[in-house]
C-alpha cells in the first residue's frame, strides 16, 4: 500500500514519524495466530523497537527511536502478509465487521457440525463392526464417510489453510499450519486406503479437528467483540451533542465532533458535561464518578477544569472547550484500551511454540521414513504408509482441543453459578495471579450513601424534614436522604413548589405551613446566617455530615457514608490466606480509602489514593504479576482492560462489564474467590491436557517414523488421545469442591510491590 493510499485514509504520516508510534487497525485477522504473524511481520522491520498486535483489540501498536524511519513500510510489509492495515476504527464499525465474521465462522460450523456427523458415523460403523468394514459394503460406508466430509475438509477448513499458509511465509508457523497439516494428512490417508480397495478411512480425524477448532474461532472473535464493546461503551458514557453558546448569545445544539478549543458549551443542572474544558461562569458540584470512581461530587467555580461525562449536579455552567473530539479524557482512555487489550493465554502460547517446533519435525521425519522405507524394501507402497503414518501421527488433534474444550467446560459450569468467564487468557491470568488490587467505591463498598447517625431532633422528623427538602433532585445526597426515608416508612408529601437548589445545598419553602428548610453543608448552613453549633465529635473517617435547619434556627444533622460489602472482609482475607498481595486502588480521597482498608484488613501502604484511571494502570505495571483487578466502574474500564485480568463485580457499568474478562453476575465478592478457585482447577485441566497430549504425539510420531506402527495404528492413537483430553475437561462439570481452610502465611499481607 503506497503513502498516497494511506493519505486517502486521512493518515497524516508526518505528524506518525514525529511521534515516532502508530496505532492502527488491522483488517483481516480471524485469530490470534494472525495477531502473531503481523506482529512477528512488523517486528522484523529494521528501526521498529516495540510491536505488538492484538487480535482482541484488531490493533497493532508500533513504535520506533529513528528520525529517519518510515512508517510507510509498515503498511506495506503488513499487506505483503494479506492484511490491511488503516486508522483506527470506529468502535461501531469494528462491531459491525466483527458480527459479520463472526457470522460467516458459524455458517462453516454449522456445516462442519451437519456433514461431519454423518461422516463421523460411518466411521463409527467401521470401527465397531470390523466384519462390515472387512465388506463390500463397507468399503461404500467409508467412501460416503469421505465423500461427506468434502464440505468440511474444503469450505469449513478453508481460513485454516489461508492462514497456515500466511504464518509460513511469516516465518511463525503456528497452530493452523499444524492443523491444516493433520487434516491433509488424515484426508490423504482415507483416500489412499479407498484407492487401494480398503475401507478403513480415518476423515473423523479431520472432521473432528475442524469442528473443535472453529468453536475455538469463535471464542476469541467473542473476546474481540467484547473489547470493541468495552470502548463503545465507554463512549456512550458521554453525549454526542452539546448546547453551543453562539455569538448572539442564543444556543445551538451541535454534534461534539464539531466543536472546536476555545468555544463555549452550556451544561444545565442533572446533565452529563460532554467536553473537557475549563469553568468560565457558573458554582455548581459535578459528580466525577466516570474520572475517579468518587461518590461524594465536587465542587467547581470559575476557573475549575471540567471533564467529559461528569454530572453537573447543581447549577448550569458555561464551560469553554479545552480539548477536541478525539483528544479528551475519554477519547484518550479509549485509545488506551485497544492499546492494552487482548492479553494472550500463556498455555496457547505454549501450544503455538510446540506447533511451530512440530511442523519441521514431522515434514522432515516423513521425508526420512519414506526414503528410509523404500531402499530398505523397495516397495513404493510401504514407504509412503510409513511416511503418512508420520503425518497422521503429527496431527493436533489433542493439542489443539486441551485450552478450548476445558475452557468451554468450566465457563458452562461457572455460568450456573453466576461467573461469566469472557476468554482463555483472563481465566488463565486469574488462576495464576500474584497480586490482586481492589477498587473500592462499588467495589468493596456499595457505592450509595447510607444514614448511619443523626444529632439534633428526633430521628424520623429530622429525616422527615430533610427528605421534603430533597425530593426530585438528582444529587448522591440527595438519593441517600430519599432512601434513608423509605426505609423508615416515611411519606414524602410536597407541595408543587419544587426546591431551589444551590452548589452546596437546597432551600425549600412549604406553602402549606410557610416554614422554610434549609439541607446542605455545615458552611453553607453558615453563610445563610443560620448559627451551627460546633461538631461534639469527629466524624467517623469516610462520613459525609449534611446539616438541617428550619426557619433559619439549626435543627439538626445527617451523617451518611458508604457502607461496605457483606463479604468483603471475607474475600480480601480469604485471598490473602491464599498467599496473594492485596491492595486498594482508588480515586477517592485518602482518609475514606484508610477507613475501608481498616474494616477489611488492609494496611495502609496497601492503600493508593486518589488515583486517575491512567494512575491504576501505572499501579498495575507496577505491582508483581500477574495481576488482577477487581472493579465496576466506568472509570475503572481502563484499569480492566489493562490488568492481566479484570473482573467485575455484581453491579458493575456497562463499561466495566465489556471492558473484564470476568463477571461475577451473581455472589458479590464472594463469587470473585470462587472465580479464583474455579480458574485454577481449570488451568490444572488445561496443563494435565496440554503435557499428555504432547508426550503423547512425540511418543507415536516416534514409533511412526521407526515403521513400527501403521497409518491406521497411528490415527487411532490419535483418536485415543483426544477422547483422554475429552475425558479429562468433563471433569470441570462437576461442581466446584467447598474451599478449604487456608493457612495464614503471615499476619500482614504484602504491601503492593513498588
Amino acid at each position: 500500500m503506497s503513502s498516497a493510499a494511506l493519505d486517502s485514509k486521512q493518515l497524516d504520516l508526518a505528524s506518525v514519524r514525529r511521534a515516532k508510534r502508530l496505532v492502527v487497525s488491522i483488517e483481516g485477522m480471524w485469530c490470534a495466530g494472525c495477531a502473531m504473524a503481523v506482529e512477528r511481520v512488523i517486528s522484523r522491520i529494521p528501526g521498529v523497537t516495540f510491536a505488538s498486535t492484538s487480535f482482541a483489540g484488531g490493533s497493532a501498536l508500533v513504535s520506533w527511536d529513528s528520525e529517519d524511519f518510515d512508517p510507510a513500510l509498515i503498511i506495506q510489509r503488513v499487506a505483503k502478509l494479506g492484511y490491511r492495515a488503516v486508522p483506527l476504527i470506529e468502535a461501531d464499525e469494528m462491531e459491525r465487521r466483527i458480527d459479520v465474521q463472526a457470522r460467516a465462522v458459524w455458517l462453516r460450523l454449522a456445516i462442519a457440525l451437519f456433514f461431519g456427523m454423518w461422516s463421523m458415523l460411518g466411521t463409527l460403523v467401521l470401527y465397531l463392526e470390523p466384519v462390515v468394514a472387512a465388506s463390500a459394503a463397507g468399503y461404500w460406508i467409508g467412501l460416503g464417510a469421505v465423500v461427506a466430509a468434502v464440505p468440511v475438509i474444503s469450505y469449513a477448513a478453508w481460513p485454516f489453510y489461508r492462514m497456515g499458509w500466511r504464518s509460513l511465509r511469516a516465518g511463525v508457523p503456528g497452530m493452523d499450519a499444524l492443523i491444516s497439516l493433520g487434516v491433509l494428512a488424515a484426508t490423504g490417508l482415507s483416500i489412499w486406503q479407498l484407492l487401494q480397495g480398503r475401507a478403513g478411512v480415518y476423515i473423523d480425524t479431520a472432521t473432528m479437528l475442524v469442528t473443535f477448532l472453529l468453536i475455538g474461532r469463535l471464542i476469541e472473535l467473542h473476546a474481540r467483540r467484547r473489547n470493541s464493546a468495552a470502548v463503545s461503551a465507554l463512549r456512550q458514557a458521554v453525549p454526542e451533542t452539546a448546547a453551543r453558546l453562539c455569538d448572539d448569545g442564543g444556543l445551538e445544539e451541535v454534534r461534539v465532533s464539531e466543536l472546536r478549543a476555545g468555544e463555549r458549551v452550556i451544561a444545565r443542572a442533572g446533565e452529563r458535561i460532554s467536553v473537557d474544558g475549563t469553568v468560565v461562569q457558573g458554582q455548581s458540584d459535578i459528580d466525577r464518578a466516570l474520572v475517579t470512581g468518587e461518590s461524594l461530587p465536587v465542587s467547581v467555580t470559575p476557573g475549575a477544569r471540567v471533564e467529559a461525562g461528569c454530572v453537573n449536579l447543581s447549577c448550569e455552567l458555561v464551560i469553554e472547550v479545552g480539548a477536541v473530539y478525539g483528544e479528551r479524557f475519554v477519547d484518550r482512555i479509549g485509545l488506551r484500551m485497544l492499546e492494552l487489550s487482548g492479553a494472550k493465554s500463556q498455555v496457547a502460547l505454549q501450544a503455538e511454540r510446540f506447533a511451530r517446533w512440530l511442523i519441521p519435525v514431522a515434514i522432515s521425519l516423513s521425508v526420512l521414513a519414506f526414503f528410509y522405507g523404500y531402499f530398505h524394501s523397495g516397495a513404493f507402497e510401504a514407504a509412503a504408509l510409513r511416511a503418512l503414518s508420520v503425518l497422521v501421527a503429527a496431527c493436533p488433534c489433542a493439542v489443539g482441543l486441551a485450552l478450548p474444550l476445558a475452557f468451554a467446560t468450566a465457563t458452562a459450569t461457572s455460568a450456573r453459578r453466576g461467573v461469566l468467564f469472557r476468554d482463555p487468557g483472563s481465566m488463565e491470568a486469574l488462576a495464576k495471579a500474584r497480586t490482586v488490587l481492589f477498587d473500592k467505591t462499588g467495589t468493596l463498598t456499595a457505592g450509595e450513601l447510607e444514614l448511619v447517625e443523626t444529632v439534633g431532633a428526633e430521628r424520623r422528623q429530622l429525616l422527615l424534614w430533610a427528605a421534603q427538602a430533597e425530593a426530585g433532585i438528582a444529587h448522591p445526597i440527595a438519593r441517600a436522604i430519599q432512601a434513608a426515608a423509605r426505609r423508615e416508612g416515611l411519606t414524602i408529601e410536597r407541595g408543587q413548589n419544587s426546591a431551589e437548589r444551590y452548589s452546596h445545598g437546597s432551600l425549600w419553602h412549604d406553602p402549606e405551613c410557610g416554614t422554610t428548610t434549609w439541607v446542605g453543608a455545615t458552611a453553607w448552613l453558615a453563610g445563610q446566617g443560620i448559627a451551627v453549633p460546633p461538631q461534639e465529635q469527629p466524624l467517623p473517617p469516610g462520613a459525609t455530615r449534611v446539616d438541617v435547619a428550619r426557619d433559619g434556627q439549626w435543627v439538626g444533622a445527617l451523617i451518611l457514608r458508604d457502607r461496605l460489602r457483606p463479604d468483603a472482609a471475607m474475600a480480601v482475607s480469604a485471598l490473602r490466606q491464599a498467599g496473594l498481595a492485596v491492595g486498594l486502588v482508588t480515586g477517592d480521597r485518602l482518609e475514606t480509602a484508610d477507613a475501608v482498608a481498616a474494616e477489611v484488613g488492609l494496611a495502609p501502604s496497601q492503600i493508593r489514593a486518589r488515583c486517575l484511571p491512567e494512575d491504576k494502570v501505572a499501579e498495575l505495571e507496577a505491582a508483581a504479576g500477574p495481576v488482577v483487578f477487581v472493579g465496576d466502574g466506568v472509570n475503572d474500564s481502563l484499569a480492566l482492560a489493562a490488568a492481566d485480568c479484570g473482573v467485575a463485580v455484581q453491579g458493575a457499568s456497562a463499561p466495566a462489564l465489556a471492558s473484564a474478562g470476568v463477571v461475577i453476575a451473581e455472589g458479590g465478592l464472594a463469587g470473585m474467590v470462587d472465580a479464583w478457585r474455579q480458574s485454577r482447577r481449570t488451568l490444572r485441566i488445561v496443563r494435565q491436557n496440554l503435557a499428555f497430549s504432547i508426550v503423547y504425539n512425540v511418543a507415536v510420531l516416534g514409533f511412526a517414523a521407526g515403521g513400527a506402527i501403521p497409518p491406521a495404528a497411528a490415527a487411532v492413537a490419535m483418536l485415543l488421545s483426544s477422547l483422554s483430553v475429552v475425558a479429562n475437561s468433563a471433569r470441570l462439570a462437576r461442581p466446584l469442591p467447598a474451599p478449604k481452610e487456608h493457612r495464614v502465611r503471615s499476619s500482614q499481607s504484602a504491601p503492593i510491590p513498588t
